[in-house]
């Protein structure tokens, strides 16, 4: 049996679009001609329209991260679905058409029942199955690209962070965790 045999792997960036550390992202995904998934924060893609088109322009997916990052544990249902609708209209108005639902994920993973029930008619929730833990600033760059590469599967689904917290790990970990995601025999691709 081929050592690549449909093994693919989904590498996601949340809190984007940020300057600098958006950028680094696309152009290390460029390099290896990999695709990723966005989970856009609302008021980042008002700030960097230009930067959030050009991920587009690249063919990234785009999902949705609330327009101001809200945790929805510490967030009434309606303050969280108005939020999640205002990062959409910011997606759409800023030129990213999907099909069918619109992804979304949960800023921190934190959604309460009511807000899943409120949000599943028109999102697609997605969360995780690896975490790089790159925004923890105690965190090594070795710890980050160990962990993520010591959970490596089929079909797992990485989340790393495009934001200025975790810019120092991710610009280390990230051409590392390309080449062995490559070197594993795994196609990156999108959600």
């Amino acid at each position: 049996m081929p050592a690549c045999a449909n093994k693919k792997i989904y590498l996601s960036f949340d809190d984007g679009p940020t300057p600098s550390v958006t950028d680094f992202v696309l152009r290390e995904l460029n390099k290896v001609n990999a695709k990723a998934t966005f989970f856009c924060i609302g008021v980042n893609i008002e700030k960097h329209p230009q930067l959030f088109r050009e991920l587009i322009a690249e063919g990234h997916q785009v999902g949705n991260h609330t327009q101001h990052h809200f945790n929805g544990w510490k967030t009434s249902t309606e303050k969280y679905v108005q939020d999640t609708e205002a990062c959409k209209e910011a997606i759409g108005q800023n030129g990213y058409e999907h099909q069918g639902k619109l992804l979304f994920r949960p800023p921190y993973g934190k959604i309460t029942r009511q807000q899943i029930k409120a949000l599943k008619c028109d999102y697609r929730i997605v969360m995780w199955s690896i975490l790089s833990y790159d925004w923890l600033p105690e965190r090594r760059t070795g710890q980050c690209l160990n962990n993520v590469v010591s959970h490596l599967k089929n079909d797992a689904i990485v989340v790393m962070h495009d934001s200025l917290k975790a810019s120092v790990n991710i610009k280390k970990t990230l051409p590392s965790l390309l080449k062995i995601c490559k070197d594993k025999g795994y196609e990156l691709g999108i959600i």
